[in-house]
């Protein structure tokens, strides 16, 4: 069962939603759009392990559906998902899982514009901390939920202040790792220097408190530059700093005197430790069209980020993706990533993680699509005391039915 905390907050944002949206359900275009997706995987290490892999079939069932409601002014949109995994030889790894987000768009003037979001999922750590940055860990349930508000407002015709602020908070009702609750501050003013060229400084603060474990404080502020090359093509280039502050418990043995026995004593105490650490942060990104039917996408960076054990992660990755079109019907799509991650403290340990991920999709109608492909992961882990490797290969065959607008109003 859910922590009241938990429940306390959807309601909340729900109800912020029925204020906030009361113009909205008059006059607004409203519509429903239902959808399925079924595949069937095949994935030779499952745990994603060093040894005792577990090699199965796997056949997922996403029912989702879209509620969308528009004005000239207002937008609500409310997204669902349920991911249901179903294996054909480890029963016990059967489980259900659900993505859900509701937002708010408001815009009052020619100058203002506020977003009001709120997320509730239920995931698995696994492969969430894979897909980020290639770090392995214990496949638990994980509740995470949140709310994030921001706000835009024109200054001039050349200069615009973002605002926002949110919580994320995961709770792992088996265990074992620590309960999270990150909060977040942003600041983005953006200078328009010309009709192509914008400049802008990015300023986040987050507030990370693992329960009974660490609290994990990070400054980081950096300037980006955006390229408009074309109406399809781009590039963003920023550089900055970030400085980091851990506190974490650490226990000691103390030597004290009983009071009624008057004996030395050993004793156990946690006592609080600081650390701190900085570096330098970066990223690109280069969005470009070749050609009608070819386009690619490429990012790099430098960033830290906190894992789900309460580990700070000093992460350098670059991704590209390439996507060509063979017909009206049928399109590819090709992924490659390399991350390479370094923990923070002494007993830091090196990850470096390749993951090409290739893939086909043929739409039959514009309601029906057919997709097929597969991925290939391999991770190099170094200790100080251990050198290891590990790889997992996938193969997949999906096939997708969506209803757009199926109650529109409009």
């Amino acid at each position: 069962m859910l922590p009241k905390k938990i429940l306390y907050l959807i309601l909340f944002f729900f109800l912020c939603l029925s204020v906030l949206s009361g113009k909205v359900t008059r006059a607004a275009d409203w519509s429903f759009t239902p959808g399925i997706e079924v595949s069937e995987e095949y994935n030779d290490n499952v745990l994603f392990t060093k040894r005792d892999t577990l090699e199965d079939f796997i056949t997922r069932i996403k029912p989702n559906m879209q509620f969308l409601g528009k004005t000239e002014q207002t937008q609500l949109q409310l997204d669902s998902t349920v991911i249901s995994e179903t294996y054909y030889e480890y029963g016990h790894l059967d489980t259900i899982n659900t993505d859900n987000k509701a937002s708010l768009d408001r815009r009052w003037n020619s100058k203002f514009l506020t977003t009001l979001t709120g997320t509730f999922k239920k995931d698995e750590t696994l492969e969430t901390e894979l897909e980020r940055a290639g770090q392995w860990g214990v496949r638990e349930d994980r509740y995470r939920y949140g709310f994030d508000l921001s706000g835009t407002y024109a200054l001039s015709d050349i200069l615009s202040l973002t605002v926002g602020g949110g919580g994320t908070f995961s709770y792992y009702p088996d265990g074992p790792y620590p309960d999270l609750d990150l909060w977040q501050i942003n600041v983005n003013p953006v200078w328009a220097i010309n009709l192509r060229d914008s400049t802008g400084l990015l300023i986040d603060y987050y507030d990370a408190d693992y329960e009974d474990a660490s609290s994990i404080r990070t400054f980081a502020g950096s300037l980006y530059w955006r390229r408009d090359l074309s109406d399809t093509t781009y590039f963003v280039l920023g550089a900055g700093y970030r400085y980091t502050w851990t506190r974490y418990g650490v226990q000691n043995i103390r030597l004290s005197i009983d009071p009624d026995t008057g004996f030395f004593v050993l004793e156990l105490v946690k006592e609080g430790q600081t650390e701190e650490d900085d570096g330098f942060i970066f990223n690109f990104e280069l969005n470009n069209d070749w050609t009608e039917r070819f386009s690619t996408v490429v990012s790099a960076g430098r960033e830290h980020y906190n894992s789900v054990d309460a580990r700070g992660i000093n992460r350098n990755y670059i991704r590209t993706t390439l996507k060509y079109r063979l017909s009206e019907t049928v399109s590819g799509n090709c992924q490659f990533g390399y991350d390479t991650t370094t923990e923070d403290g002494p007993a830091g340990e090196d990850t470096d993680y390749v993951r090409v991920a290739p893939y086909l999709s043929w739409r039959f109608t514009r309601n029906l699509s057919l997709k097929f492909g597969g991925s290939y992961e391999y991770s190099q882990e170094e200790t100080k005391h251990d050198d290891y490797n590990r790889d997992r290969f996938k193969g997949w065959v999906s096939i997708s039915f969506k209803y757009p607008r199926l109650l529109a109003s409009h």
